[in-house]
């Protein structure tokens, strides 16, 4: 039995995700079709702009077979703890190939950049310490080594979805997984200012549709999409962009420097740096900005400020396990789906047993999310599976 897994966010889902999920399932031909989709925050560390189910509802009219949700630990990280978590949860859940989008549509490439940052060689990691020395931020530092050792890999790092590629390389390698990477080559941009309906950016669609431009942000999207975008906007339950700023600036103007210092990769000096920022900032967008920069990328900052948020801090981060429980957020009525998971070594729980024994993180990730949508604290645990 083959089984194609996938690690979205689908926020929205797009034309661009549905060509994606095609040409992989025409690949690989799966009995069956797994996403582990991240929960109310995302891996940038913003909020999702829709809900979780709203996003899984969409998955399932996609032909996706079962969506569960990347607990929040595992989600609110760089790229490459974030693909660790997700691509272990889905191999729990028998899955037998990993479908990614890459800028470079070159998977021995990539291998290759994924074999050199697991080996770590003497060339790479003493170009990395020059880098880092000389006021480098990591990720365009590390890009830098690796491709001091293969020339191809610096421009290779400098996408998000190679990134991405190379982590999900990376966790296979790692944990040693019998899983058949399938790399699709993306279309669009990752960054565009404007939604492209031919290949759209998820982030460019967001801002089209915050700002009140509709027409361009909806022809990005399938048909099922459009309704549950719709749905969310007419209700009113999306999160205010307000009340999360004021959530965040309260918690982090009311903890003390050595309480910023313990938020998760928050060293040399970016704790003091956060702390007096948090006091000069008005908005979230305005202390990310203040706080961005060569040393520091902007999605570092965004992620810090979620951990804020969370009450996430560097040793829960440090000792967190890889996934063992998870939220079933949808899965089909399908005969080939009917004990699929009682053999996995990670639990599959709907919502009203999976508040049991889910992480402090994720209870608070839901219930923040709820807050700035207008909904009230027990939503995720009332929707229907």
């Amino acid at each position: 039995m083959s089984v194609l897994g996938i690690v979205a966010e689908y926020d929205p889902f797009h034309n661009g995700h549905l060509r994606h999920l095609r040409m992989a399932a025409e690949e690989v031909s799966p009995s069956a079709i797994l996403v582990a989709l991240s929960g109310p925050f995302k891996q940038r560390g913003e909020m999702s702009l829709l809900s979780p189910f709203a996003r899984a509802r969409c998955a399932l009219a996609s032909d996706i077979d079962a969506v569960v949700m990347l607990p929040v630990l595992w989600t609110v990280r760089d790229a490459e703890h974030y693909a660790l978590g997700a691509v272990s949860l889905l191999a729990s859940l028998g899955a037998t190939h990993l479908a990614f989008g890459a800028e470079t549509d070159d998977l021995s490439l990539l291998r290759q950049t994924a074999d050199l940052l697991e080996d770590s060689p003497e060339t790479l990691t003493n170009a990395l310490h020059r880098g880092l020395s000389g006021g480098t931020g990591y990720p365009a530092a590390l890009a830098a080594a690796a491709g001091a050792c293969i020339h191809e890999s610096q421009s290779l790092l400098s996408h998000a979805n190679n990134i991405l590629a190379v982590c999900y390389l990376r966790a296979i390698r790692r944990l040693n997984l019998p899983i058949t990477p399938v790399l699709i080559s993306r279309a669009g941009g990752y960054h565009e200012a404007n939604p492209n309906p031919s290949g759209p950016s998820a982030s460019a669609v967001r801002d089209s549709l915050l700002r009140g431009n509709w027409r361009p942000a909806l022809e990005c999207l399938p048909e099922f999409s459009v309704n549950e975008v719709l749905s969310a906007f007419r209700s009113g339950h999306v999160p205010s962009s307000s009340l999360t700023d004021s959530l965040l600036l309260s918690r982090l103007r009311s903890a003390s420097l050595e309480q910023t210092s313990c938020l998760p990769d928050c060293s040399e000096g970016l704790e003091a740096a956060l702390y007096k920022a948090a006091k000069q900032s008005s908005t979230r967008e305005e202390l990310v900005a203040m706080l961005t920069g060569r040393r520091y990328p902007a999605a570092r900052i965004s992620r810090l400020c979620a951990c804020a948020l969370l009450g996430i801090s560097q040793e829960q981060t440090n000792h967190a396990p890889l996934p063992e429980s998870v939220l079933l957020l949808g899965i089909k009525k399908s005969p080939s789906l009917t004990g699929f998971w009682k053999s996995s070594p990670v639990k599959v729980l709907s919502a009203s047993k999976w508040q049991e024994t889910a992480s402090p993180a994720d209870l608070a990730a839901w219930r923040l999310w709820s807050i700035t949508c207008g909904l009230p604290a027990s939503y995720p645990f009332t929707q229907k599976l």
